[in-house]
């Protein structure tokens, strides 16, 4: 295999392994590398959360060569990732006027004191994520989660569906791809726990059900087992039933529990990209003694500014407050 189908493989190995937050380390001067997974991924490359990455077959762990098994060991990773598409919004209306009052009627400061510099127009990639989410237990939910992303702030935003926007074409020169893909992970998995909270207190409602049968069937028992008992002073002890009897139900419990156990699962289905202009309003944020810059968003589609990500949870908000050390916006329940 000559170098440059190494190096390509090298390349895509690693960008495939670091999309889903492993840790590679694989320099080109290297004869071999290595990958930390995190312990789903581990499970799909065969079990190990250090992965040796070579090209050499015999070198065991992941073999960076296709004469030997690379194409089946990495197709499962390749089926998770995203379809693609590539659009842009060539122009777009931007708001002209000062951006002072706008800002102070859009945001709330929560323990800092920010002003407005300058306004700016900007192009921004804006990323649609769909996912497929599924629970799985002793009953399966399942839905389809869309959300949106400013690449540059990290924030969610409500845009129109792509299928709605005016101008929309395609884009042969995309920017350089911003990965929100980890951002995107957070809050479709919020968005489950929020839609799915019925099925999941149905779920809860018929296990506690399911408990009590047990429980009452089981002490039923006992009491059969000590009214026979009571008539044939030959029998076992009643300790011994009572003690066969408990051991019965924490084993039918442990089945009980373990059929029940929730099986979690997002699939990315398709991500999106969008790049159109807006208009980036650049601002001094003064908490305590530190200060920093940052950009808010002024969207055409949108007509208005967009809110922040919280630096923390990741859930957008127009209520901001500020860490003391770097001045990283917080949510109020992050704060």
């Amino acid at each position: 295999m000559n170098e440059s189908i190494q190096a390509r493989l090298r390349h895509f190995t690693t960008a495939l392994l670091e999309r889903r937050e492993a840790l590679v380390e694989c320099p080109t001067s290297a004869d071999e590398g290595w990958a930390m997974l995190p312990p789903g991924l581990a499970g799909q490359m065969g079990g190990s959360e250090l992965l040796r990455l070579s090209h050499k077959p015999e070198s065991g762990g992941l073999c960076l060569n296709l004469a030997a098994d690379f194409i089946d060991r990495m197709t499962p990773l390749l089926q998770m990732e995203p379809r693609v598409a590539l659009y842009q919004i060539p122009e777009a209306y931007l708001k002209k006027s000062a951006m002072d009052e706008p800002v102070v009627r859009a945001f709330s400061w929560l323990n800092a004191k920010v002003r407005v510099k300058s306004a700016r127009a900007e192009r921004v990639e804006y990323h649609v994520w769909s996912y497929l989410a599924t629970l799985k237990s002793d009953d399966l939910w399942e839905d389809l989660i869309t959300l949106s992303l400013n690449s540059a702030s990290g924030a969610e935003v409500a845009l129109p569906e792509p299928a709605g926007m005016l101008d929309l074409a395609g884009n042969a020169t995309p920017p350089p791809f911003k990965n929100t893909q980890a951002t995107a992970n957070i809050l479709a998995a919020a968005q489950v726990e929020k839609r799915a909270a019925q099925f999941l207190a149905r779920l809860e409602s018929r296990l506690d059900r399911d408990h009590k049968r047990l429980r009452d069937y089981y002490t039923a028992l006992l009491k059969d087992s000590k009214s026979a008992k009571a008539k044939d002073d030959e029998g076992a002890k009643p300790e011994q039933n009572r003690a066969a009897v408990e051991l019965e139900l924490r084993r039918k419990t442990l089945e009980l529990d373990e059929r029940y156990q929730m099986g979690v699962q997002l699939t990315p289905l398709t991500l999106t990209r969008i790049e159109l202009p807006v208009l980036a309003v650049e601002c001094d944020v003064l908490r305590k003694q530190a200060k920093r810059s940052l950009d808010l968003y002024w969207n055409p589609l949108l007509t208005a500014l967009e809110p922040m990500a919280c630096g923390n949870c990741c859930a957008s908000v127009f209520a901001v407050a500020f860490t003391d050390d770097d001045v990283s916006p917080r949510c109020s329940a992050c704060t």
